[in-house]
Protein backbone atom coordinates (compact mmCIF):
# COMPACT_ATOMS: atom_id res chain seq x y z
CA UNK A 1 0.00 0.00 0.00
CA UNK A 2 3.26 2.53 0.65
CA UNK A 3 3.66 2.75 -2.96
CA UNK A 4 0.22 3.54 -4.08
CA UNK A 5 0.44 7.16 -3.58
CA UNK A 6 3.81 7.25 -5.93
CA UNK A 7 1.53 5.09 -8.38
CA UNK A 8 -1.24 7.26 -8.36
CA UNK A 9 0.97 10.10 -8.68
CA UNK A 10 2.91 8.73 -12.07
CA UNK A 11 -0.16 7.80 -13.73
CA UNK A 12 -2.89 10.91 -13.13
CA UNK A 13 0.01 13.61 -11.82
CA UNK A 14 0.41 14.72 -15.88
CA UNK A 15 -4.12 15.28 -15.40
CA UNK A 16 -4.23 17.51 -12.35
CA UNK A 17 -3.53 21.03 -14.33
CA UNK A 18 -6.34 19.82 -16.57
CA UNK A 19 -8.98 19.44 -13.88
CA UNK A 20 -8.09 22.67 -11.84
CA UNK A 21 -8.62 24.63 -14.55
CA UNK A 22 -11.67 26.26 -14.06
CA UNK A 23 -15.14 25.18 -16.26
CA UNK A 24 -13.30 22.12 -17.20
CA UNK A 25 -14.76 19.47 -14.77
CA UNK A 26 -18.58 20.34 -15.59
CA UNK A 27 -17.59 19.90 -19.10
CA UNK A 28 -16.30 17.04 -18.70
CA UNK A 29 -19.37 15.89 -16.35
CA UNK A 30 -21.68 16.66 -19.73
CA UNK A 31 -19.62 14.76 -21.83
CA UNK A 32 -19.57 11.83 -19.54
CA UNK A 33 -23.15 11.62 -19.07
CA UNK A 34 -23.83 12.44 -23.00
CA UNK A 35 -21.60 9.62 -23.86
CA UNK A 36 -22.88 6.17 -21.48
CA UNK A 37 -26.15 6.52 -23.74
CA UNK A 38 -24.13 6.04 -27.02
CA UNK A 39 -22.68 2.89 -25.37
CA UNK A 40 -26.26 1.43 -24.90
CA UNK A 41 -29.23 3.36 -27.39
CA UNK A 42 -28.27 0.95 -30.31
CA UNK A 43 -28.55 -1.91 -28.60
CA UNK A 44 -31.46 -0.75 -26.49
CA UNK A 45 -33.35 -0.30 -30.03
CA UNK A 46 -32.62 -3.23 -30.85
CA UNK A 47 -33.97 -5.01 -28.14
CA UNK A 48 -36.85 -3.30 -27.41
CA UNK A 49 -38.24 -3.36 -30.98
CA UNK A 50 -37.78 -6.59 -31.16
CA UNK A 51 -39.92 -7.44 -28.09
CA UNK A 52 -42.31 -5.53 -29.60
CA UNK A 53 -42.39 -6.80 -33.15
CA UNK A 54 -40.46 -10.34 -32.51
CA UNK A 55 -38.48 -9.89 -35.43
CA UNK A 56 -35.22 -9.08 -35.15
CA UNK A 57 -35.19 -7.55 -39.21
CA UNK A 58 -37.44 -4.95 -37.76
CA UNK A 59 -35.23 -4.24 -35.06
CA UNK A 60 -32.05 -4.22 -37.16
CA UNK A 61 -33.21 -1.41 -39.19
CA UNK A 62 -34.68 0.59 -36.81
CA UNK A 63 -31.67 0.56 -35.05
CA UNK A 64 -29.81 1.26 -38.05
CA UNK A 65 -31.76 4.49 -38.51
CA UNK A 66 -31.01 5.72 -35.14
CA UNK A 67 -27.19 5.18 -36.01
CA UNK A 68 -27.54 7.09 -39.48
CA UNK A 69 -29.35 9.77 -38.06
CA UNK A 70 -26.14 9.74 -35.54
CA UNK A 71 -23.80 10.14 -38.06
CA UNK A 72 -26.02 12.93 -39.82
CA UNK A 73 -26.83 14.70 -36.68
CA UNK A 74 -22.87 15.18 -35.83
CA UNK A 75 -22.05 17.09 -39.35
CA UNK A 76 -24.67 19.36 -39.28
CA UNK A 77 -24.22 20.25 -35.36
CA UNK A 78 -20.56 20.72 -35.65
CA UNK A 79 -20.90 23.53 -38.32
CA UNK A 80 -23.53 25.32 -36.32
CA UNK A 81 -21.89 25.00 -32.80
CA UNK A 82 -18.71 27.07 -35.07
CA UNK A 83 -21.15 29.65 -36.12
CA UNK A 84 -23.60 30.07 -33.48
CA UNK A 85 -22.22 28.62 -30.44
CA UNK A 86 -22.70 25.31 -28.51
CA UNK A 87 -24.68 26.28 -25.81
CA UNK A 88 -27.75 26.68 -28.19
CA UNK A 89 -27.13 23.85 -29.87
CA UNK A 90 -26.54 21.25 -27.33
CA UNK A 91 -29.66 22.34 -25.38
CA UNK A 92 -31.77 22.53 -28.78
CA UNK A 93 -30.82 18.77 -29.65
CA UNK A 94 -30.65 17.56 -26.37
CA UNK A 95 -34.29 18.48 -25.31
CA UNK A 96 -35.30 16.91 -29.06
CA UNK A 97 -33.35 13.78 -28.13
CA UNK A 98 -34.73 13.41 -24.62
CA UNK A 99 -38.81 14.32 -26.29
CA UNK A 100 -38.01 11.55 -28.93
CA UNK A 101 -36.72 8.82 -27.02
CA UNK A 102 -39.42 9.21 -24.66
CA UNK A 103 -41.68 9.29 -27.82
CA UNK A 104 -39.88 5.68 -28.88
CA UNK A 105 -40.59 4.15 -25.51
CA UNK A 106 -43.68 5.42 -25.38
CA UNK A 107 -45.19 4.33 -28.59
CA UNK A 108 -43.37 1.18 -28.85
CA UNK A 109 -44.85 -0.35 -24.94
CA UNK A 110 -48.29 0.67 -26.04
CA UNK A 111 -48.57 -0.42 -29.06
CA UNK A 112 -48.55 2.54 -31.44
CA UNK A 113 -47.66 2.66 -35.22
CA UNK A 114 -44.41 0.81 -36.27
CA UNK A 115 -43.64 4.25 -38.43
CA UNK A 116 -43.74 6.21 -35.43
CA UNK A 117 -41.56 3.99 -33.50
CA UNK A 118 -38.89 4.53 -36.45
CA UNK A 119 -39.10 8.60 -36.88
CA UNK A 120 -38.38 8.73 -32.97
CA UNK A 121 -35.78 6.47 -33.35
CA UNK A 122 -34.61 8.56 -36.24
CA UNK A 123 -34.87 12.23 -35.11
CA UNK A 124 -33.62 10.83 -31.65
CA UNK A 125 -30.41 9.77 -33.42
CA UNK A 126 -30.04 13.05 -35.69
CA UNK A 127 -30.50 14.98 -32.53
CA UNK A 128 -28.29 13.34 -30.00
CA UNK A 129 -26.46 16.37 -28.49
CA UNK A 130 -22.75 16.27 -29.61
CA UNK A 131 -21.62 17.35 -26.19
CA UNK A 132 -17.97 15.76 -26.52
CA UNK A 133 -17.99 17.84 -30.09
CA UNK A 134 -18.43 20.75 -28.04
CA UNK A 135 -15.94 20.33 -25.49
CA UNK A 136 -13.59 19.16 -27.60
CA UNK A 137 -14.14 22.30 -29.38
CA UNK A 138 -13.51 24.26 -26.17
CA UNK A 139 -10.24 22.48 -25.09
CA UNK A 140 -8.82 23.35 -28.18
CA UNK A 141 -9.17 27.38 -27.10
CA UNK A 142 -8.77 26.54 -22.87
CA UNK A 143 -4.74 25.50 -23.17
CA UNK A 144 -2.18 27.61 -24.91
CA UNK A 145 0.61 25.20 -24.06
CA UNK A 146 0.58 22.38 -26.44
CA UNK A 147 1.37 19.48 -23.74
CA UNK A 148 -1.56 20.29 -21.97
CA UNK A 149 -4.08 20.44 -24.80
CA UNK A 150 -3.01 16.94 -25.72
CA UNK A 151 -3.47 16.22 -22.15
CA UNK A 152 -6.94 17.30 -22.16
CA UNK A 153 -7.32 15.03 -25.54
CA UNK A 154 -6.37 12.16 -24.02
CA UNK A 155 -8.36 12.59 -20.60
CA UNK A 156 -11.13 13.14 -23.05
CA UNK A 157 -10.68 10.14 -24.80
CA UNK A 158 -10.41 7.96 -21.94
CA UNK A 159 -13.67 9.43 -20.24
CA UNK A 160 -15.87 8.69 -23.62
CA UNK A 161 -14.41 4.81 -23.76
CA UNK A 162 -14.71 4.66 -20.31
CA UNK A 163 -18.30 5.90 -20.46
CA UNK A 164 -19.29 4.32 -23.89
CA UNK A 165 -18.31 0.65 -21.68
CA UNK A 166 -20.74 1.38 -18.97
CA UNK A 167 -23.96 1.55 -21.44
CA UNK A 168 -24.26 -2.10 -22.16
CA UNK A 169 -24.03 -2.68 -18.52
CA UNK A 170 -27.00 -0.79 -17.84
CA UNK A 171 -29.00 -2.33 -20.57
CA UNK A 172 -28.03 -5.86 -18.57
CA UNK A 173 -29.12 -4.47 -15.27
CA UNK A 174 -32.50 -2.89 -17.20
CA UNK A 175 -33.40 -6.20 -18.88
CA UNK A 176 -32.66 -7.40 -15.34
CA UNK A 177 -35.18 -5.41 -13.29
CA UNK A 178 -37.64 -5.14 -16.05
CA UNK A 179 -36.89 -5.01 -19.77
CA UNK A 180 -35.29 -2.97 -22.23
CA UNK A 181 -38.09 0.05 -21.92
CA UNK A 182 -35.82 0.67 -18.50
CA UNK A 183 -32.75 1.37 -20.59
CA UNK A 184 -34.79 3.88 -22.97
CA UNK A 185 -35.88 5.91 -19.98
CA UNK A 186 -32.45 5.87 -18.44
CA UNK A 187 -31.20 7.11 -21.77
CA UNK A 188 -33.32 10.07 -21.98
CA UNK A 189 -32.45 11.12 -18.42
CA UNK A 190 -28.89 10.68 -18.72
CA UNK A 191 -29.24 12.79 -22.26
CA UNK A 192 -31.24 15.60 -19.98
CA UNK A 193 -28.70 15.34 -17.50
CA UNK A 194 -25.98 16.06 -19.48
CA UNK A 195 -27.46 18.99 -21.18
CA UNK A 196 -28.66 20.99 -18.22
CA UNK A 197 -24.84 20.37 -17.12
CA UNK A 198 -23.48 21.47 -20.02
CA UNK A 199 -26.11 24.22 -20.42
CA UNK A 200 -25.06 25.61 -16.37
CA UNK A 201 -21.38 25.79 -17.76
CA UNK A 202 -21.60 29.82 -19.67
CA UNK A 203 -19.09 29.41 -22.55
CA UNK A 204 -18.69 33.48 -21.50
CA UNK A 205 -17.27 32.01 -17.97
CA UNK A 206 -14.05 30.47 -19.37
CA UNK A 207 -11.30 31.35 -17.49
CA UNK A 208 -9.79 34.24 -19.54
CA UNK A 209 -6.15 33.71 -18.51
CA UNK A 210 -5.41 30.66 -20.16
CA UNK A 211 -8.24 31.02 -23.71
CA UNK A 212 -6.63 31.23 -26.25
CA UNK A 213 -7.55 33.92 -29.67
CA UNK A 214 -10.87 32.59 -31.48
CA UNK A 215 -11.18 33.40 -35.06
CA UNK A 216 -14.61 34.10 -36.19
CA UNK A 217 -16.20 31.47 -38.26
CA UNK A 218 -16.49 31.74 -41.72
CA UNK A 219 -18.49 30.65 -44.52
CA UNK A 220 -15.93 29.03 -46.35
CA UNK A 221 -15.58 25.18 -46.74
CA UNK A 222 -12.28 23.39 -44.98
CA UNK A 223 -10.05 22.35 -47.96
CA UNK A 224 -7.05 21.46 -45.71
CA UNK A 225 -5.29 18.55 -47.66
CA UNK A 226 -4.24 17.57 -44.01
CA UNK A 227 -7.51 17.61 -42.93
CA UNK A 228 -8.59 15.17 -45.63
CA UNK A 229 -5.34 12.75 -44.50
CA UNK A 230 -6.97 12.87 -41.41
CA UNK A 231 -10.41 11.68 -42.32
CA UNK A 232 -8.94 9.57 -44.97
CA UNK A 233 -7.26 7.46 -42.18
CA UNK A 234 -10.37 7.72 -40.21
CA UNK A 235 -12.33 6.06 -42.90
CA UNK A 236 -9.91 3.13 -43.49
CA UNK A 237 -9.99 2.45 -40.09
CA UNK A 238 -13.32 3.05 -39.40
CA UNK A 239 -13.64 -0.22 -41.92
CA UNK A 240 -12.10 -2.51 -40.08
CA UNK A 241 -13.70 -1.40 -36.77
CA UNK A 242 -16.71 -2.12 -38.79
CA UNK A 243 -15.81 -5.52 -40.04
CA UNK A 244 -14.55 -6.68 -36.60
CA UNK A 245 -17.89 -6.00 -34.50
CA UNK A 246 -19.64 -8.62 -36.78
CA UNK A 247 -16.43 -10.96 -36.74
CA UNK A 248 -16.11 -10.78 -33.37
CA UNK A 249 -19.89 -12.12 -32.01
CA UNK A 250 -19.81 -14.49 -35.12
CA UNK A 251 -16.40 -16.12 -33.90
CA UNK A 252 -17.93 -16.28 -30.33
CA UNK A 253 -21.01 -17.80 -31.79
CA UNK A 254 -19.43 -20.59 -33.04
CA UNK A 255 -17.58 -21.46 -30.10
CA UNK A 256 -20.89 -21.77 -28.24
CA UNK A 257 -20.40 -18.96 -26.08
CA UNK A 258 -21.97 -15.93 -27.86
CA UNK A 259 -22.61 -13.54 -24.46
CA UNK A 260 -18.58 -13.24 -23.97
CA UNK A 261 -18.48 -11.41 -27.25
CA UNK A 262 -19.80 -8.25 -25.06
CA UNK A 263 -16.88 -9.22 -22.22
CA UNK A 264 -14.37 -9.03 -25.69
CA UNK A 265 -16.00 -5.73 -26.51
CA UNK A 266 -15.70 -4.17 -23.27
CA UNK A 267 -11.82 -5.60 -22.59
CA UNK A 268 -11.00 -3.37 -26.02
CA UNK A 269 -13.21 -0.47 -24.11
CA UNK A 270 -11.12 -1.31 -21.32
CA UNK A 271 -7.93 -1.59 -23.08
CA UNK A 272 -8.21 1.90 -24.83
CA UNK A 273 -8.84 4.29 -21.52
CA UNK A 274 -5.38 2.77 -20.11
CA UNK A 275 -4.05 2.99 -23.61
CA UNK A 276 -5.42 6.77 -23.71
CA UNK A 277 -4.38 7.50 -19.70
CA UNK A 278 -1.02 6.44 -20.44
CA UNK A 279 -0.20 8.09 -23.56
CA UNK A 280 -1.58 11.71 -22.40
CA UNK A 281 0.51 11.23 -19.00
CA UNK A 282 3.93 11.81 -20.92
CA UNK A 283 5.34 13.64 -23.55
CA UNK A 284 6.23 11.48 -26.48
CA UNK A 285 9.41 11.91 -28.86
CA UNK A 286 9.13 13.05 -32.62
CA UNK A 287 6.31 14.75 -34.67
CA UNK A 288 2.78 13.69 -34.46
CA UNK A 289 2.58 13.30 -37.94
CA UNK A 290 5.75 10.36 -37.50
CA UNK A 291 4.12 9.12 -33.95
CA UNK A 292 0.38 8.70 -36.08
CA UNK A 293 1.86 6.03 -38.86
CA UNK A 294 4.14 4.14 -36.41
CA UNK A 295 1.24 3.54 -34.05
CA UNK A 296 -1.26 2.66 -37.41
CA UNK A 297 1.64 -0.25 -38.01
CA UNK A 298 1.43 -1.70 -34.58
CA UNK A 299 -2.32 -1.74 -34.45
CA UNK A 300 -2.10 -3.65 -38.32
CA UNK A 301 0.26 -6.23 -36.22
CA UNK A 302 -2.24 -6.78 -33.56
CA UNK A 303 -4.92 -7.09 -35.30
CA UNK A 304 -3.05 -10.07 -37.18
CA UNK A 305 -2.96 -10.96 -33.76
CA UNK A 306 -6.38 -11.26 -32.92
CA UNK A 307 -7.25 -13.39 -35.99
CA UNK A 308 -4.43 -15.93 -34.56
CA UNK A 309 -6.32 -15.66 -30.79
CA UNK A 310 -9.96 -16.08 -32.46
CA UNK A 311 -9.33 -19.84 -32.34
CA UNK A 312 -9.41 -19.36 -28.63
CA UNK A 313 -12.16 -17.05 -27.59
CA UNK A 314 -10.72 -16.80 -24.00
CA UNK A 315 -6.95 -15.79 -25.51
CA UNK A 316 -9.13 -13.74 -27.90
CA UNK A 317 -10.75 -11.46 -24.89
CA UNK A 318 -6.70 -11.11 -23.52
CA UNK A 319 -5.89 -9.64 -27.29
CA UNK A 320 -8.59 -7.42 -27.22
CA UNK A 321 -7.50 -5.58 -23.86
CA UNK A 322 -3.93 -5.07 -25.87
CA UNK A 323 -5.56 -3.84 -28.98
CA UNK A 324 -6.99 -1.47 -26.96
CA UNK A 325 -4.37 -0.18 -25.39
CA UNK A 326 -2.15 -0.30 -28.52
CA UNK A 327 -5.47 1.52 -30.29
CA UNK A 328 -5.90 4.26 -28.47
CA UNK A 329 -2.95 6.46 -29.03
CA UNK A 330 -4.01 6.57 -32.61
CA UNK A 331 -7.13 8.19 -31.77
CA UNK A 332 -5.66 10.74 -29.70
CA UNK A 333 -3.19 11.86 -32.32
CA UNK A 334 -5.99 12.07 -34.76
CA UNK A 335 -8.00 14.20 -32.29
CA UNK A 336 -5.10 16.29 -31.50
CA UNK A 337 -3.55 17.07 -35.03
CA UNK A 338 -6.82 18.50 -35.88
CA UNK A 339 -5.71 21.89 -34.24
CA UNK A 340 -2.28 21.47 -36.74
CA UNK A 341 -4.62 21.28 -39.65
CA UNK A 342 -7.87 22.53 -39.71
CA UNK A 343 -8.65 26.67 -39.00
CA UNK A 344 -9.61 27.35 -35.08
CA UNK A 345 -12.99 28.51 -36.30
CA UNK A 346 -13.67 25.13 -37.93
CA UNK A 347 -12.69 22.96 -34.95
CA UNK A 348 -15.87 21.55 -34.02
CA UNK A 349 -17.51 20.46 -37.72
CA UNK A 350 -13.96 18.89 -38.20
CA UNK A 351 -14.31 16.75 -35.15
CA UNK A 352 -17.87 16.42 -35.70
CA UNK A 353 -17.18 15.19 -39.71
CA UNK A 354 -14.18 13.18 -38.26
CA UNK A 355 -16.34 11.10 -35.84
CA UNK A 356 -19.37 11.00 -38.73
CA UNK A 357 -16.82 9.66 -40.60
CA UNK A 358 -15.77 7.17 -38.66
CA UNK A 359 -19.73 6.08 -37.96
CA UNK A 360 -20.31 6.35 -41.40
CA UNK A 361 -17.17 3.89 -42.60
CA UNK A 362 -17.93 1.46 -39.46
CA UNK A 363 -21.89 1.02 -40.82
CA UNK A 364 -20.26 0.07 -44.19
CA UNK A 365 -17.72 -2.24 -42.59
CA UNK A 366 -20.82 -4.43 -41.05
CA UNK A 367 -22.49 -4.53 -44.35
CA UNK A 368 -18.78 -5.48 -46.17
CA UNK A 369 -18.53 -7.76 -43.10
CA UNK A 370 -21.68 -9.69 -44.22
CA UNK A 371 -21.60 -9.97 -47.83
CA UNK A 372 -17.74 -11.58 -47.32
CA UNK A 373 -18.93 -13.78 -44.27
CA UNK A 374 -20.19 -16.50 -46.43
CA UNK A 375 -17.10 -16.56 -48.65
CA UNK A 376 -14.39 -15.92 -46.20
CA UNK A 377 -16.03 -17.89 -43.15
CA UNK A 378 -16.27 -15.79 -39.87
CA UNK A 379 -12.45 -16.52 -38.84
CA UNK A 380 -11.39 -15.35 -41.44
CA UNK A 381 -13.06 -11.69 -42.29
CA UNK A 382 -10.47 -10.99 -39.30
CA UNK A 383 -7.56 -10.92 -41.71
CA UNK A 384 -9.31 -8.18 -43.20
CA UNK A 385 -9.03 -5.10 -40.73
CA UNK A 386 -4.95 -5.47 -40.99
CA UNK A 387 -5.24 -4.49 -44.64
CA UNK A 388 -7.86 -1.55 -44.17
CA UNK A 389 -5.47 -0.52 -41.03
CA UNK A 390 -2.25 -0.78 -42.94
CA UNK A 391 -3.26 1.10 -46.12
CA UNK A 392 -4.47 4.09 -43.53
CA UNK A 393 -0.36 4.07 -41.88
CA UNK A 394 0.53 3.75 -46.09
CA UNK A 395 -1.95 6.80 -46.73
CA UNK A 396 -0.61 8.42 -43.12
CA UNK A 397 2.96 8.24 -44.63
CA UNK A 398 2.45 9.32 -48.15
CA UNK A 399 0.59 12.26 -47.31
CA UNK A 400 2.83 13.23 -44.01
CA UNK A 401 3.92 16.16 -46.03
CA UNK A 402 -0.15 17.75 -45.60
CA UNK A 403 -0.04 17.09 -42.31
CA UNK A 404 3.23 18.94 -41.45
CA UNK A 405 2.03 21.97 -43.59
CA UNK A 406 -0.94 22.49 -42.22
CA UNK A 407 0.38 24.28 -39.44
CA UNK A 408 2.51 26.85 -41.58
CA UNK A 409 -0.97 27.49 -43.45
CA UNK A 410 -2.87 28.41 -40.44
CA UNK A 411 -0.86 30.78 -39.49
CA UNK A 412 -0.67 32.48 -42.82
CA UNK A 413 -4.53 31.69 -43.09
CA UNK A 414 -5.80 31.16 -39.55
CA UNK A 415 -9.68 31.43 -40.23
Amino acid sequence: MGGHPLWRHAVFGAYSPVLQTRRVRPRLVAMFLSAVPLGMLSLTIVLSVQEWTGTLSTAGSISALFGAGNAIGLSVQGPLMDRVGSRRVVIAAGGTCTASLLGFGVAGAFGGPLWVVAVMAGVAGVSVPAITTAVRAWLSHAFVDDTLRGTSYALLSALFQGAVTIGPVLVSLSLLLHGPEIAVGLGALMILSATIVFALVSDRQAPPAVIRPFVAPDARVVRSPGLWTIFGAAALEGLAVGVTAVAIPGVMTEAGIAAVAGVAFAALALGEVIGALAFGARTWPGRRSAQLPIVQAAVAVVAVLVHFASAQPWLLVLVMVGAGVIGAPGSILRSTMLDDVAPASAIARSFALLVAIGLVSGAAGNALAGQLVSHTGVRDLLLIPPIFIGLAAALVTTRRSTLEAGQTALQRDPG
